[in-house]
Parts: structure tokens; sequence; C-alpha cells
């Protein structure tokens, strides 16, 4: 990979996050600086049931405020809440499992 390639994508790594209990939203500042925001009711927050996933439900903005970047900049993580998600996914529009996805896809106007 050329030292260019390597410098472009390095940029599209999370700086920092917060959450906006305002909007409910997680907001990323990535390393060129742009900003992106998601509602959290796009994100697909689950914990592993006995034999499926369990949505993780009534999620507390206090919950919600302990959000960090994660793998250097490639992850933005809920630990406490066991959640992890993909800043490149996250990007290209991807918020979950495809099932989610879909489901996301069905309901969207």
């Amino acid at each position: 990979m050329s030292s260019e390639a390597l410098s472009t994508k390095n940029l599209k790594l999370a700086e920092s996050v917060v959450y906006d209990a305002a909007t409910r939203e997680v907001v990323v500042t990535l390393k060129d600086s742009s900003r992106h925001a998601w509602p959290i009711r796009l994100l697909e927050m689950v914990e592993s049931g006995a034999d499926a996933w369990v949505p993780l439900t009534e999620l507390t903005d206090e919950q919600l405020a302990h959000v960090e970047v994660y793998g250097g900049g490639q992850y933005i993580l809920w630990d406490e809440l066991g959640q992890i998600f993909k800043v490149a996914d996250l990007l290209a529009g991807i918020y979950g499992r495809e099932e989610w996805m879909q489901k996301l896809m069905a309901t969207t106007p």
C-alpha cells in the first residue's frame, strides 16, 4: 500500500466521539476534522441471548455517554454495554447485521 493511500486511510480514523443527549446521536470527529453523526436508533445494539440476539432497550443518556474511540480510531466502543462499531462501516451506512439493515430499509420511507 502506498504511503499516500495509507495517510488517506488514517484520515478516516476517529479522533474523538461524543454522545449528544439533546439529539440522541453519536458524533464522531475524524482525523481529517470532518464530523459525522448517527442517530442511536439506527445502530443495532444487541446482546447475545441463549439462542438469539436480544436488542438492548431503554438505554439511558448516561449509559450512552460512556462511548470512546477504540483500536487506534478504527472503532467506537461502549465498553459497559458491550457494543462496538467499526467507523468505516458507519461511514458506509452499515449500522448492524444484514437482518438489521433489511429491517431499517423496510421502515425507511
